[in-house]
């Protein structure tokens, strides 16, 4: 089974305090597709574990679904997730290379809609590998 290792805001959000319409459908996509589990539950906030990496849900009715950001996740074994994604109907996109901070990553994203969201999924590369 994949691992989650790590987790990296790619624009303003942040990863224990992501705003969401509602608590339960939020939470239901995390567990049922991401392979999240839920740690703590309030009535307005909630915890996520997979692996390494946390995340925080916090219930905002003004959150805007548009103007969410993003997060970039590190993965072990990037391909294994993919195909776990996809049995999960997450509709995980095609892989690709993108740089940043120096350094080549492989990677796939996957938007989840209900709030907005589009999740980085990636590996870094070796220098010189494609």
């Amino acid at each position: 089974m994949p691992r989650l290792t790590a987790v990296v805001p790619v624009s303003d959000e942040d990863p224990m305090a992501l705003p969401v319409k509602a608590l339960d459908p939020a939470i239901a996509f995390y567990q049922s597709v991401l392979g999240f589990s839920v740690l703590r539950r309030g009535t307005s906030a909630a915890q996520l574990v997979r692996d390494e990496v946390r995340i925080g849900l916090v219930v905002r009715q003004d959150h805007e679904p548009a103007q969410a950001g993003s997060l970039a996740m590190e993965v072990d074994d990037l391909e294994a997730l993919h195909r776990e994604l996809q049995r999960a109907g997450g509709e995980p996109g095609e892989f690709g290379v993108d740089d940043w901070q120096d350094r080549s990553h492989r990677t796939f994203f996957v938007r989840e809609d209900e709030n907005g969201y589009c999740y980085c999924f990636f590996t870094a590369l070796e220098p010189g590998a494609t």
